[in-house]
């Protein structure tokens, strides 16, 4: 064969030559196109559409890849299936897409929604506390930041009246003299226990949460300002509402609800770290007896 080439004029030399630099050019060309390509990587997809609500089971996620961008670090791994596995879906999810870590509640979707933090603390609720309430004392929305432990104390100033119905009261004739019926004379003890019933009751300061709550975010900081091209700056005059949103007990949300309706006062405070003795409250009365005790111990103590 190679003498039938030789015959036909064709340079063996300049063939292999020839050979050789195509091969190059395919190897270097195709090296080219893939180092042009950007790199990929493996997320979690749907493998059908899930709802609001749905449970994730391991045959709803199936392993895609996908190319490799500014929102890569959105998608959620996909080596991360176990923690995605019962989870809840927070967000429409389409067959085929993408799972979003904001669009599900699950471990591997911490950090990227409130609602995932109910996630370590069962029985529990994110509250909202509004700052810009007329009854509410608190520092400015930016003092605060999240993981912050804070102090709700109510006061109470006066106690709601209550709709009373006068009735008129039959006569009674108590007997007297050997007929009549001894009545049982209170004790000191029940008498002491009476004052203490009737000295409780408001004007009364109370923490709601001796131990404190956690901040889990802060909404309504104020935005920060963007220079234009000609050195001036502009402002948004969009406002929200500064608002804590507090992880609290789920049985507590009625007792914060009502302190923020019936509450006079409501003083947020930081706390360095919480108390785990619960509080009796503080009455008008033990302030009066603060100030007895505290003059009793100036003006006797000279003698």
């Amino acid at each position: 064969m190679l003498k039938r080439i030789a015959n036909t004029g064709v340079n063996l030399v300049v063939l292999g030559v020839s050979v050789a630099i195509f091969l190059a050019a395919f190897f270097a060309l195709s090296a080219l196109g893939a180092a042009g390509r950007p790199p990929t990587l493996e997320v979690l997809s749907a493998t059908r559409d899930l709802n609001i609500g749905d449970v994730i089971s391991a045959n709803d996620l199936i392993v895609k890849k996908v190319f490799q961008d500014d929102n890569a670090a959105l998608y959620i791994p996909g080596e991360k299936a176990a923690e995605v596995v019962g989870g809840i879906v927070a967000q429409p999810i389409f067959n085929g897409q993408p799972i979003f870590r904001t669009a599900i509640v699950a471990q591997a979707a911490e950090g990227t929604r409130l609602s995932a933090a109910l996630a370590k603390y069962p029985g529990y609720s994110l509250f909202p506390l509004p700052l810009d309430a007329m009854n509410l004392v608190a520092p400015d929305v930016d003092a605060f930041l999240p993981g912050d432990l804070v102090g709700v104390t109510v006061v109470i100033t006066s106690r709601p009246q209550q709709m009373t119905t006068p009735t008129s009261m039959p006569e009674l004739i108590l007997p007297s003299g050997a007929n009549a019926v001894p009545t049982a004379t209170p004790g000191p003890v029940e008498v002491a226990q009476a004052e203490a019933l009737e000295r409780a009751l408001p004007p009364l300061a109370k923490d709601l949460f001796p131990m404190g709550v956690r901040v889990i975010a802060v909404q309504g900081l104020p935005p920060s300002t963007a220079s234009t091209d000609d050195g001036g700056s502009t402002f948004s005059t969009a406002t929200q509402a500064r608002m804590l949103i507090l992880l609290v007990p789920n049985e507590a949300r009625e007792v914060l609800s009502l302190a923020l309706q019936q509450g006079d006062r409501l003083v947020v405070s930081l706390m360095a770290r919480g108390d785990e003795t619960p509080t009796a409250g503080f009455t008008y009365w033990d302030f009066e007896d603060l100030f007895k005790h505290d003059r009793e111990d100036v003006l006797g103590g000279g003698r």
